[in-house]
């Protein structure tokens, strides 16, 4: 679902996140990640049993990366910690969701 909303309404989340409209590469930005969490949704509704390390360790992996960047780039700050957090939080449903099957 957040995949979709950040295909279908992208630079308005950025703006609620940041105050500001996006440039171009951070717009772009957003719609590729909104694509990525789409696809990944949907495998992981298609085959939910299957490939959860590799769903954690990317959102983690997502998640590390934008912590380093809201430390080095403070213009995007706030929409850094934003994508940050979320990705903390799909991962640990991911997790959670592994342990009960």
């Amino acid at each position: 679902m957040w995949g979709a909303v950040l295909l279908a309404r992208g630079p308005e989340v950025w703006l609620r996140a940041d105050g500001r409209e996006p440039s171009p590469s951070e717009e772009a930005a957003v719609r590729f990640l909104g694509s990525r969490h789409l696809a990944q949704g949907v495998l992981q509704v298609a085959m939910p049993s299957r490939f959860q390390r590799l769903w954690v360790g990317i959102d983690v992996t997502h998640a590390i990366s934008m912590f380093w960047l809201a430390a080095v780039d403070e213009r995007r700050r706030r929409p850094a910690l934003v994508t940050a957090v979320a990705a903390l939080g799909t991962a640990g449903m991911t997790f959670a969701a592994r342990r009960r099957a």
